[in-house]
């Protein structure tokens, strides 16, 4: 009696199947990166532009030689087609002559991009 052996070269399907389950995670993987990349930069980019907007602010506070009036106010800014909300908060020091200004910068969705605290002085 004679048997037979063949011997067979390839993948099996269970094999290929694998490999590919393997790939697709990967592939998944690599596109939440790139998601959040893309996501981290827009950040960046309207920190950077919140930034701005609060020293634009309070150079021109600085330039304008008016003293700042104790309490809240807002305003909007418009950096590089990004509009802004700016809220200003003046609150006195022990010193009658400087103001505690903080000014918090939020994007559209509310999303605090910038906050800056300084002393202004009544100059």
């Amino acid at each position: 009696m004679a048997t037979m052996r063949t011997r067979r070269a390839g993948f099996t399907l269970l094999e290929v199947l694998v490999a590919l389950a393997v790939v697709a995670i990967a592939l998944l993987a690599a596109m939440r990166a790139a998601g959040g990349v893309g996501d981290n930069a827009r950040r960046y980019r309207d920190a950077v532009l919140a930034e701005q907007c609060a020293q634009n602010f309070l150079i021109d506070q600085r330039l304008s030689k008016t003293f700042l009036s104790i309490g809240t106010s807002s305003s909007t800014c418009v950096e590089a087609g990004t509009s802004f909300a700016v809220e200003v908060d003046v609150m006195p020091t022990p010193n009658p002559n400087f103001r505690r200004v903080q000014v918090d910068v939020r994007d559209a969705d509310g999303w605090s991009a910038w906050r800056v605290t300084t002393i202004i002085g009544n100059l």
